[in-house]
């Protein structure tokens, strides 16, 4: 069975949309030791909008804790950027899995999760 890391950190953000947001955060994480696992992000009206931005990222080699992280991050980046943001940690979402009579896609997703292609708790 695979199982996802337990060493992970999510930044969510939001803001205005202009040039920079990506390096920005990235260039943060880099310097402190985060290894991003995975990025998305979307941007309305065509850079005049609002972006929106999810980052996973690993925290084995962080040279600082989550606090500090987080208080840099708010002094050094989301003020720059006038971000509304929020760090979420390693706990795992719990999900309830309701099913018709019919027992085909219950048990796809019950052999997903028993992979642990499904990150969360049923």
């Amino acid at each position: 069975m695979v199982s996802a890391p337990t060493n992970v950190l999510r930044l969510l953000v939001q803001c205005p949309d202009r040039p920079g947001i990506v390096a920005a955060v990235s260039q943060f994480l880099f310097v402190h030791g985060a290894n991003i696992m995975q990025a998305d992000q979307f941007s309305t009206a065509d850079g005049a909008g609002r972006f929106f931005l999810r980052v996973e990222f690993q925290t084995d080699a962080l040279d600082c804790s989550q606090a500090e992280l987080e208080a840099q991050f708010a002094a050094e980046i989301a003020e720059r950027f006038e971000m509304d943001w929020r760090l979420s940690g390693d706990r795992r979402k719990r999900a309830a899995l309701l099913a018709s009579r019919f027992d085909h896609c219950l048990l796809d997703l019950l052999w997903r999760w028993r992979r642990g292609e499904l990150d969360v708790d049923i």
